[in-house]
């Protein structure tokens, strides 16, 4: 048993605590979404794919109606992922400083 350890409670309570240092934030905010169209595997997710990663994204299967969530991927476009990805490097450098 590790005794320095023994006092966690008590410092926890007083606010030294390395959990109080761990943040979460979400890539996108509900401003984010109201400019840019946010979902799984339609024009928003396949967008950004193609801004990203394109290699992974087979547009010869957009429209192969494996389900409605993919009914707008034809729609995608790599222009439109970027606009995604730079409203989302935008805020994560406003919230990670200068």
């Amino acid at each position: 048993m590790n005794k320095e350890m023994a006092d966690y409670y008590a410092r926890h309570a007083a606010g030294s605590n390395p959990f109080n240092w761990i943040q979460v934030h979400p890539l996108m905010t509900p401003e984010i979404i109201e400019e840019y169209p946010f979902d799984h595997a339609g024009v928003g997710e396949t967008s950004l794919m193609m801004a990203l990663c394109p290699e992974a994204v087979d547009m010869g299967r957009a429209g192969d109606n494996t389900g409605w969530y993919t009914a707008t991927a034809p729609d995608a476009s790599a222009e439109l992922g970027q606009k995604g990805r730079d409203l989302i490097l935008a805020r994560l450098r406003k919230l990670l400083g200068p």
